[in-house]
Order: C-alpha cells, then structure tokens, then sequence
C-alpha cells in the first residue's frame, strides 16, 4: 500500500475570518508560527468574494458578524459544490454557544471559544485538516480505481490487438495526464516498432528493414541489446521543453518504461512521458500501471492466439473450398455458390448460365505422355479457364477429373457463348510443358436459365451435362447449347484458325 504522506503544515493555506482586526492579528501570529500559510477577511460578502480567487483548506470563521452573519456565510458556503469540501471551525464568544447548533446544522465540523488556547486552536486545526486529507485521499483512491478498473474492462473488451493496444494507450494518457503514452514490439536486439501512440507525435520517426513501421529512436548507437531482464526496455525520443521552461527539479524521471512479456519471452513495452519539468511520478501510479501491464499481457496473449486461430480457420476454409492440384474451386466450392446463386436470382428473377466442358481425349494423353504430364495439363487448363472471367461473381471449378463446370450468374445466352469462346481460344494457344506439339480442345455444354422455385440447381446442372454430351458425340472441340426442344440446337464447332 502507499504510505500516506507527512502531515506538512506550510501545504495548506488557511483564511482566518473575524471582523475585529486585533483577533486576526493574534491569529496571523499563531498559525505563522506553526508554519501555516494564510489569507484573512473581515466581513462576510469579502470570504465569498475572496473565494474566487483562493482555495482555503480550512477556514476560521467567527460566528457574530455584522452584515452577513458566519451562518449566512457557513450556508453560502455549504450550497456551493467548489466549496462545500472545505472545513470550518467556528470562533465563537463564550455566550454564544446557544448558536454552536445552528452551527453543526448549517455545516461546521468544529468550534474554538474565544479568547482561545492556541495549543488547543493548533490542535483542531490539524485534526481537521488531516481529516480533510484522508477524505480526499479516499475519494480520489475511489475515483482512481473506478478508472482503472474501467480501463482493465476495456482492455478485455476486445480481441483485436491493434483495438487493445490504441485504447491502452489513451485510457492511460487520460487517467494520467501524460504528455505522450506508447507501446512498441521488440523486432531485434537494437530496435522496435511503434504500435500505438498517444498524445504528441515523436520529434524523429524511422522505418526498420522496411516493414514501414515508425519506430522509436534510441539516442545513441551505443544502446545495449535489449534483454527480459532490462526495466528499462528503450531511451524513447526525447521530449523538448516548452516555451518558457528554463530550468527542472532535479530527480524528477521523465518517464516511466514497462516491459511486456509473452509467454517468459519479452515482447515489448509500455512507455508514459512527462514534460521534463513536470511533477515526479508517486507510487501508486507505478503501481497501477504495472497492474495495467498485466492485463495488457493477457489481453494481447489472447489477441496473438485469436489472430492465429481466425488465421487457420481461414486456411481451412481455403483448402477445403480448392481443388488440391489445380488450386482452383473445388465441387463443394461450387455446389455451395451455385445454391447461393439459384437462390438469389431466383428472387431477383435474373439469368443464370452453367458450362460444363471437357477436355478431348484426355485418357488418350495421359496414356501417351503419363499421368505426371496428365496433371501438367490439368494445371494449365484450369489457370487457362479462370483467366478468362473477369467478375467476381463468376467462378470456375473443377467438377472432376478432366471436367470443369462454370458459373456465370446475371449473365445471358450470347455472354455465355461469348466466354465460352474466349476460353476455347485461351486452350488453342495453350502450351502445355510436357507435349509442347499436342494439339489440345475442350467441349462444352451450355445452359442458360432464369431459376424457378420449382426447379431445383442441380436439374439445370443436368441439362449442362447434357448439352455437354451432345457435343462429345457430335466430334468435339465444340460447344452445345441446350434447348428445351432439341438437346442438339446450335452445334458450333470452334476452328483453330480463328483463335
């Protein structure tokens, strides 16, 4: 725990209040004495005045006054929230006690009879000013660890690092007053990157093995490598005086550094700045700052771990959508986007066009060349196909062995035809590594459809294969485009010449 501070009497200023000046006189010797600082007045309406301009720790004031009386003042007093902290005792003469309860009603915390003990009128005074300390002490105890604690929530109320780290860093700023508040990550013995800043920007900024990330410069070259055992991680950029500040208390530290750890391994740091004249750190401060570092840790444990995790989901995803060997959409890539889309445009009551192709006399290749130049083949074919759409929306994937389906959603007869054309001349001019002389053509089956609620995806995938079949059966290296009334409607096949 801190300790609490020594009890310093020239810290706290008193007003004395009596509207006969020889009483203030004997008042002003007593507290000087005692090493207090003081202010006086003589009449009521001149402490409510004067109280704009000081902030009395403690205030004597008599009861019997003229004009506006030490109640008056004492309620004024207690209605005004900057002043109604402030403690009175009341100097009271000894037949005046009959008003010491209006007094403690109106807000006194004390009274001292007149002509007054200054032992017993010392004593009192140092009561109440403790007191008034303590309680302070406790309400700013309170208030400082409803924010840190808000801060701590905060800190955990995210699992994106870059979220975690820029909330620290002005929770932090704020709750302190700090000129300038970071956190940076360690990516060698002699440097490391900026990852949150704020309050004023750094007077000198560098990048580091061109990751393009500010990093923090060190004053000298000579800076040792940075260890887990360092308290002091990095010398951060340092801060300039402002205008006007010539000279500094000595001992004060300019900043504060904490390191941050992962997993026993040091990670990087937390650095609070001050100006170079500011006032010194205080231990609780330190201490709550070094309870904020270790809920940072945890919090950026489970960020890293988070990222890491969303990292892998995604690779699953990836893998378990592509098709191992062509690195295009696999059969379930296809058959989940081609439910999205038969829904889609079935509400929107646009077309949507299937090809399936083929490629001509594979078997006869890969008996020929063997199955290591069959799956060359497979390889730039499928790049070859993908190349030829240029929407997002449409996709190309490998629907099995040597056929390949695609999607082309929102897209009519003569778009399709106009794709499929573009592909079968991507494939004439198609060099394939292993048979640099064989002459390689696809066949196509097209579709074109706008989706009804009672057809189902996988019929229209059906009529494809179908028109798809034709053009097998026709001689290949063709494209079929199905008719609801003749399967075998504008068989077209696609001269190389023309490619």
């Amino acid at each position: 725990m801190t300790k609490p501070p020594a009890f310093e009497p020239a810290q706290c200023l008193i007003m004395a209040v009596d509207d006969v000046p020889a009483n203030l006189k004997v008042l002003q010797k007593v507290l000087d004495a005692a090493g207090y600082r003081t202010t006086f007045a003589t009449r009521g309406q001149q402490v409510l005045d004067r109280l704009n301009d000081v902030k009395p720790d403690l205030i004597l004031l008599d009861l019997m006054m003229p004009e506006m009386s030490g109640i008056d003042v004492c309620d004024r007093l207690q209605q005004n929230p900057t002043t109604a902290h402030i403690p009175i005792i009341f100097l009271t003469a000894s037949h005046e006690i009959e008003h010491l309860a209006q007094a403690f009603e109106c807000g006194a915390v004390d009274y001292v009879t007149k002509p007054f003990n200054a032992i017993e009128l010392l004593a009192r005074i140092r009561t109440h000013l403790e007191l008034s300390q303590l309680r302070k002490r406790a309400q700013f105890q309170a208030q400082w660890e409803a924010i840190s604690r808000q801060i701590v929530q905060d800190i955990h109320a995210s699992i994106h690092l870059q979220d975690i780290l820029n909330n620290t860093v002005k929770a932090i700023q704020q709750l302190l007053a700090a000129r300038r508040v970071m956190v940076y990550r360690s990516c060698d013995p002699q440097g490391c990157k900026l990852l949150a800043l704020s309050g004023d920007s750094l007077t000198s900024e560098l990048c580091v093995h061109g990751v393009g990330y500010p990093c923090l410069e060190p004053h000298s070259p000579e800076m040792p490598p940075l260890t887990e055992q360092q308290i002091c991680l990095l010398e951060a950029a340092p801060l300039p005086l402002q205008d006007g500040a010539s000279t500094c208390w000595a001992n004060v530290p300019q900043e504060l550094c904490f390191p941050i750890h992962q997993q026993g391994h040091l990670w990087g740091g937390l650095v609070v700045q001050n100006d170079p004249c500011a006032r010194a750190w205080v231990q609780q401060e330190v201490e709550t700052l070094t309870l904020i570092v270790q809920q940072l840790e945890i919090s950026i444990q489970h960020a890293e771990l988070h990222q890491r995790l969303s990292a892998a989901n995604q690779e699953l995803e990836r893998i378990s959508n592509t098709d191992g060997l062509t690195q295009i959409a696999n059969r379930r890539c296809f058959d989940r986007q081609l439910t999205r889309e038969w829904r889609r445009l079935q509400r929107q009551k646009q077309p949507l066009a299937l090809v399936l192709c083929d490629i001509d006399y594979f078997k006869q290749f890969n008996d020929t060349y063997g199955h290591p130049s069959g799956d060359t083949c497979l390889v730039a074919v499928a790049q070859a196909l993908k190349c030829c759409l240029k929407r997002p929306a449409d996709l190309v994937a490998r629907y099995g062995g040597e056929e390949f389906v695609v999607l082309l959603p929102n897209t009519e007869l003569a778009g399709a035809i106009e794709v499929v054309e573009q592909m079968q001349g991507a494939i004439a001019t198609l060099p394939i590594a292993d048979a640099p002389n064989y002459r390689l053509t696809l066949s196509f089956g097209i579709y074109v459809t706008v989706p009804q609620q009672a057809t189902k995806a996988t019929a229209a995938l059906a009529l494809a294969d179908q028109a798809l079949y034709a053009a097998k059966q026709a001689g290949r290296n063709q494209y079929v485009i199905f008719s609801n009334t003749q399967a075998e409607v504008n068989i077209a096949e696609l001269p190389q010449a023309t490619r």
